[in-house]
């Protein structure tokens, strides 16, 4: 039981490292978000190729946002039998009959809560697999977008 509980800590260390990296890399992709919406008069009055390039970090800019909040979205949809700790299938289940809920959450067995404990372990490993694949891609746009706005910047200077 405590191997499950420990995996089951270490997986869902892993989802809120993934948020808490969504929630500081996604500040710098709003910042450059907001960068172009300041100065685009002034950008798209530059020419033609910075006016290209400023619409590829534009494109990169929209890339990331939507992987970022691919990361961040809650994903409450549990596919596996209806579960004893999953907050919830719990809510789901008592949430117009709380002391039904309490009685039958205090009578869950040590075999119950193993067989639960175990498939929350595996649906939060498909959602933190889930989120650092959209990490990849924000990261790989998030660089497109900096790279594109440091060339824009030079050609406006």
């Amino acid at each position: 039981m405590e191997n499950l509980k420990y995996t089951f800590d270490q997986v869902s260390e892993w989802i809120r490292t993934a948020d808490q990296k969504a929630m500081i890399l996604g500040s710098f992709n709003i910042a450059g978000f907001i960068y172009q919406l300041v100065n685009i008069e002034k950008i798209i009055c530059s020419g033609l190729y910075i006016t290209i390039v400023f619409s590829l970090s534009v494109i990169a800019t929209m890339v990331a946002l939507g992987s970022w909040l691919l990361i961040l979205y809650p994903r409450l949809n549990n596919k596996l039998k209806i579960s004893k700790i999953y907050f919830s299938h719990i809510a789901n289940a008592y949430e117009n009959d709380k002391h039904t809920g309490v009685e039958d959450l205090k009578k869950v067995t040590e075999e119950e809560y193993k067989t639960d404990l175990a498939s929350q372990i595996l649906e939060n490993s498909i959602i933190a697999k889930k989120k650092y694949k959209y990490i990849q891609v924000f990261i790989f746009a998030f660089i497109a977008q900096i790279i594109m706005l440091l060339l824009v910047i030079m050609g406006t200077i």
